[in-house]
């Protein structure tokens, strides 16, 4: 019940322009219908038209030796005529009958004004008594001396009370709203199946696919909507590339100088024999790492997000893994951090080799570099029914819930982490898999520590 509240409340196109037709519709017909009641109003049919007259007159004369049974005869046909009229039994809603004989009141409908007479017989006249306004008319009998005038409420009050008394106004809307629906409905739905094609192009795209849309349909204003978004993709696009080019460049120019700058540094320590100069020396060359290292990941991270039409190969994905915790193994030994690796068989995968190492390079050294002295490293490749998944856990701090989204981001960094770092490493790691068509998870390990999974879907080799 809750879902279908939540989608009754959730705004739709659809619905907007059904409303929007149903509210053209009905303010047609109410101008419409306004226009006609108002000018039957104003010149009533029966008012204008001699047959109600021509009828009373006969049955006036024709009983004019029976007042008893004519009084009578006129109550019923008064009744009759405020029936057919509507407004019900109330006069000042319904219209009302006077008969005069010899300029005397021989009968008049309940409530009728009794006092008010036409001063041009024949004619159509607007009076008023006791403050309600009427249309009237009188005819007189061209056989007798009898008289017979009719009065039709003019108010506009009365004007809406007549209006739904005689179903104009509801009813039509009320038989026209379900046969409006569905036409409206349907009509809408196939009038919007080039919007859809669009809008389901669009919900395919990865989010580094800005390459222009391809269904562009023939629709002037629904071209105009894609033409729109092809300029700003390509305007993304173009920024995008300019800056990945700059970045790359910039890099791969830094790396020269850094290497020299480490070169020197290196040749200098060998003829300074101060301790606190070698100290120095030794603070220049860390800094060197790190700013090379900075580098090598700029230029990992330009890789991995550039669109290039690589060949995807089978990469075993377990030896892959042995040969980069074995050039790995120098680091941990350093921090005294122990790797161990599970797997059952060998895995393929379908990928580029060169950036897999990437990948698995920068989640172990991540794991090392935030490990504790004496910690532990688990390295686990798991075989499932249609994905294998890399498991990577540590003991270190973790990362906090609120903040494992926007650690994929480039150079963001916890705030409360005192390691020392670029911000690229994860990063790398999702610009990777999704180069790979793979997703990347963040979890707590058994160990309290940070435990990150990659799942590469589907296409397995084994």
């Amino acid at each position: 019940m809750r879902n279908v509240w939540y989608h009754l409340r959730r705004p739709t196109l659809v619905r907007r322009i059904i409303i929007a037709q149903i509210l053209l519709l009905t303010l047609l017909w109410s101008l419409f219908l306004t226009f006609i009641l108002w000018e039957d109003l104003r010149s009533p049919p029966i008012l204008t038209g001699s047959k109600t007259y021509e009828t009373l007159f006969t049955l006036v004369e024709r009983m004019d030796e029976r007042p008893q049974t004519r009084t009578e005869v006129l109550e019923a046909f008064s009744k009759a005529l405020r029936e057919s009229y509507g407004g019900g039994e109330d006069p000042a809603l319904s219209i009302n009958l006077v008969v005069r004989k010899n300029g005397a009141v021989i009968f008049s409908s309940a409530g009728a004004p009794v006092g008010v007479t036409n001063t041009r017989p024949g004619e159509m006249e607007h009076v008023q008594s006791e403050g309600r306004a009427w249309t009237s008319r009188t005819l007189k009998s061209a056989h007798s001396d009898v008289e017979v005038t009719l009065f039709t409420p003019a108010s506009g009050w009365n004007f809406f009370i007549y209006l739904n008394s005689r179903g104009y106004y509801i009813l039509p809307l009320l038989v026209c709203f379900p046969f409006l629906l569905f036409p409206a409905w349907l009509s809408i739905r196939i009038a919007m199946r080039p919007w859809n094609k669009v809008v389901n192009e669009i919900a395919l795209r990865t989010p580094d696919d800005l390459s222009p849309l391809k269904a562009v349909p023939k629709h002037r204003e629904l071209r105009q909507m894609v033409d729109a978004i092809n300029d700003f993709l390509a305007r993304v696009r173009e920024s995008a590339e300019r800056e990945r080019v700059f970045i790359a460049d910039a890099a791969h120019e830094l790396r020269t100088p850094l290497a020299a700058m480490r070169i020197n540094v290196e040749a200098l320590q060998s003829y300074v024999l101060s301790q606190s100069q070698q100290e120095l020396l030794a603070g220049i060359v860390r800094s060197n790492s790190r700013a090379a290292r900075l580098v090598n990941q700029l230029l990992l991270m330009m890789h991995s997000e550039a669109r290039i039409d690589t060949v995807m190969e089978p990469v075993p994905l377990m030896s892959l893994i042995q040969d980069r915790m074995a050039a790995l193994e120098p680091l941990a030994s350093e921090r005294r951090v122990e790797l161990e690796f599970f797997a059952e068989d060998e895995v393929w995968v379908s990928g580029i080799r060169e950036c897999l190492m990437s990948l698995i390079d920068n989640l172990i050294e991540n794991a090392v570099k935030y490990s504790p002295e004496g910690g532990r490293i688990q390295v686990d490749v798991r075989s499932l029914e249609k994905s294998t998944q890399l498991h990577v856990s540590d003991a270190g701090p973790g990362i906090p819930v609120e903040l494992r989204e926007r650690v994929f981001d480039r150079f963001f960094r916890d705030p409360n982490q005192l390691q020392s770092g670029s911000g690229l490493g994860l990063a790398i790691v999702k610009a990777v898999a999704q180069q790979h068509n793979s997703s990347v998870n963040l979890s707590t390990s058994a160990e309290a520590g940070l435990m990150v999974t990659v799942d590469f879907p589907n296409r397995t080799y084994s």
